[in-house]
C-alpha cells in the first residue's frame, strides 16, 4: 500500500481504527493506535519499529518516541478485546461452512537472550537451528480472502521454568509450558470457534501429535493434516484385552492388544501395497502456477494411538506427478462420504498462512519490532493483525472495483 493509496482510503481507515478504538480503554490510545498502524501499513519495511514509526508519524518529534514506545511495550491495553472484534469482523465479511482453519508456526530471529523466549530452536526464517522467538498462528482462509486472526508465543521450558527471566520479561503467572500443539489447540478452541469453518488443518508437526488430533476429535473438529510416514495404524481392529485379571502372572494394569493379533502397519507400508487402480489424478488448486495436479488414494484406517487402536479415520496418500514423485500421508476425521476431490482440495490449503507471513513480514512489519517484554510483543503483534485485515478489506475493494469495471466493459 502506497501513501497515495492510504489518502484515498482514509475515511475507511478513520471508520476501521473507530471500530477498535473503544477497545483501547483511554481514548489517547486511539490516536496512538492510529499512528502505529498507518506506520505498519506506510514505513519503509525494514524499519517498522515504534521509534522509527513516532518519528514519521510526528514529523521527526523525538518526545513522542517514548510514548509510542510506552503505548506499545508497557501500557495496560488488553490484546483479547481487539482480536474478538477483529474475529468477528472477519466472521462477518468472509465466514461461510466451508472456511478452514489453519495453524502453524513462525520463527523470528533475535539477538541476546532478553526477548521473551528467545532460544536456540528450529527457526523457519533461517531453515535452520537458531537464536529466535517462535510463535504458533491461526490463519482462516475463503475462497475469497485469508487473514490472521490470533497468536500464542511459544514459551521454552528453559524459560517457563526460570522465575527471574519470566519477572524481566513480564510473563504472567498463568502461562506455563505448552507445547506448540497445545498452543494451537487453544487457538482453535479459542478464537477459531467464533468464526464458521469446516475443516481445519495443519503440517506433520502437529498431525505427529496423537494429543493433538485427540483433542481436535474431542471437540468436534473436522480436519485433514499432513503426518509423517512412520504413523501405524490396522486395517481391521485388534482384538483388545481389558484392564484386569490375568490368565497367568500378575493382573493387567491397562488395556493391551492382544498377543498374536496382527502387528500395526506404517502409513508408508500401506501405500506401497495400494494397487494402480487406487490412485486418482485430481487437481487440487488453481493459482499462480496454473492448475496444479497429483496423484491420491485413500483408505480407512484405525490408528494407533497409545499403542491401541485408536479411531477409524482416513489415510489420504499424496504422489507428486513427477518423474521422481514426492509422498505425502495425511489423516482425516472426515465423514465416510467426504469426496476424495474435497479433501484433496483442503489438504492444499496450508499455502493461505504462508501468503500472511510473506506478507507480514514483508509489508507489515511483523518481525521487525524491538520489544523484549511479554506485553509489548503481543501488542505489536495485534496491530500487525489488525493492519493485514485492513489490507485484506482494501484489496478485496479494489479487485471487486477492478471487477466491476471488466463486467461493464
Amino acid at each position: 500500500m502506497t501513501t497515495k493509496d492510504l489518502q484515498k482510503a482514509l475515511p475507511r481507515f478513520d471508520e476501521f481504527i473507530d471500530r477498535f478504538g473503544p477497545l483501547l480503554g483511554e481514548e489517547s490510545r486511539l490516536a496512538r493506535a492510529k499512528a502505529y498502524l498507518r506506520g505498519l501499513l506506510l514505513d519503509a519495511d525494514g524499519n517498522k519499529n515504534a521509534e522509527t514509526i513516532a518519528l514519521n508519524a510526528h514529523g521527526g518529534d523525538t518526545s513522542q518516541v517514548r510514548m509510542t514506545q510506552f503505548f506499545i511495550s508497557q501500557a495496560p491495553w488488553a490484546n483479547d478485546p481487539l482480536l474478538t472484534e477483529l474475529t468477528s469482523w472477519v466472521n462477518d465479511d468472509l465466514g461461510c461452512d466451508d472456511g478452514v482453519l489453519i495453524v502453524d508456526e513462525s520463527g523470528i530471529p533475535k539477538c541476546g537472550t532478553k526477548s521473551v523466549g528467545v532460544a536456540r530452536q528450529y527457526c523457519g526464517a533461517t531453515g535452520k537451528i537458531d537464536n529466535c522467538q517462535v510463535a504458533v498462528f491461526l490463519a482462516y482462509a475463503t475462497p475469497q480472502a485469508h487473514t490472521l486472526l490470533d497468536t500464542r508465543l511459544y514459551l521454552p521450558e528453559e524459560w517457563a521454568t526460570d522465575p527471574a527471566r519470566r519477572q524481566e520479561a513480564g510473563v504472567p503467572e498463568s502461562v506455563v509450558f505448552r507445547t506448540k500443539p497445545e498452543l494451537a489447540l487453544e487457538l482453535i478452541v479459542g478464537l477459531g470457534r467464533q468464526v464458521r469453518h469446516g475443516w481445519v488443518t495443519f503440517d506433520e508437526g502437529y498431525g505427529k501429535d496423537p494429543a493433538f488430533l485427540s483433542g481436535l476429535e474431542e471437540t468436534g473438529e473436522r480436519y485433514i493434516g499432513e503426518v509423517p510416514k512412520s504413523v501405524r495404524g490396522w486395517l481391521q481392529p485388534p482384538v483388545v484385552e481389558e484392564a484386569g485379571p490375568s490368565a497367568k502372572g500378575a493382573p493387567r494394569r491397562k488395556p493391551r492388544v492382544r498377543a498374536g493379533q496382527p502387528k500395526p502397519q506404517t502409513v508408508e507400508g500401506f501405500a506401497a501395497t495400494l494397487p494402480a487402480t487406487a490412485w486418482k489424478r485430481l487437481a487440487y488448486r488453481d493459482g499462480s502456477k496454473g492448475v496444479q495436479h497429483a496423484h491420491f488414494a485413500r483408505i480407512r484406517l484405525f490408528v494407533e494411538r497409545d499403542d491401541l487402536p485408536g479411531p477409524q479415520l482416513w489415510l489420504m496418500i499424496e504422489r507428486g506427478c513427477a518423474q521422481e514423485p514426492y509422498i505425502k500421508y495425511y489423516l482425516s476425521n472426515a465423514e465416510p462420504t467426504c469426496p476424495l476431490q474435497e479433501m484433496a482440495r483442503v489438504g492444499h490449503t496450508r499455502w493461505p498462512v504462508e501468503d500472511c507471513f510473506l506478507q507480514g513480514k514483508q509489508e507489515l512489519g511483523l518481525d521487525a519490532y524491538e520489544v523484549r517484554g511479554w506485553r509489548g510483543w503481543h501488542h505489536h503483534m495485534t496491530l500487525v493483525m489488525l493492519a493485514m485485515w485492513f489490507l485484506k478489506l482494501e484489496t478485496r475493494r479494489l479487485g471487486e472495483k477492478s471487477q466491476r469495471r471488466h463486467h461493464a466493459a
